[in-house]
């Protein structure tokens, strides 16, 4: 016990190691913290996001198949919103000149070839 003569009440001092996520060994809302926080993964970030923005583990759908079916849908609107946003004209330079991504350019000529031929070219590849 920390409170020792104190009389507001009871105060007890949690070790560390029993809760990581509650007491992590580099405290948040530090210069460290933040740098390293940006070294996250694309994964976590996804992750971070289909809690936070699509509310994936807000407890609001009961049910195994509910939440499948609701995880399923949220990630097939990100995979149709990440195709989109891969096909649209990136800002590189000046607000005159707007050029496709290397990414856009391979998709965009992936969508124009037959798809029988860019299987072909996907296998010899």
């Amino acid at each position: 016990m920390c409170n020792g003569d104190r009389t507001y009440g009871l105060t007890v001092r949690v070790k560390q190691d029993i809760d990581l996520r509650r007491f992590p060994p580099i405290p948040r809302a530090t210069k460290q913290f933040e740098r390293l926080y940006k070294g996250r993964t694309a994964v976590e970030r996804v992750n971070a996001r289909l809690k936070i923005f699509w509310g994936i583990d807000d407890g609001q759908v009961y049910g195994s198949r509910r939440f499948h079916a609701h995880t399923g849908a949220v990630l097939a609107v990100h995979l149709g919103l990440a195709t989109v946003l891969a096909q649209a004209e990136r800002y590189e330079g000046t607000y005159g000149k707007m050029k496709l991504s290397p990414i856009a350019k391979a998709l965009r000529k992936l969508m124009k070839e037959p798809l029988h031929e860019a299987q072909t070219e996907a296998a010899n590849t």
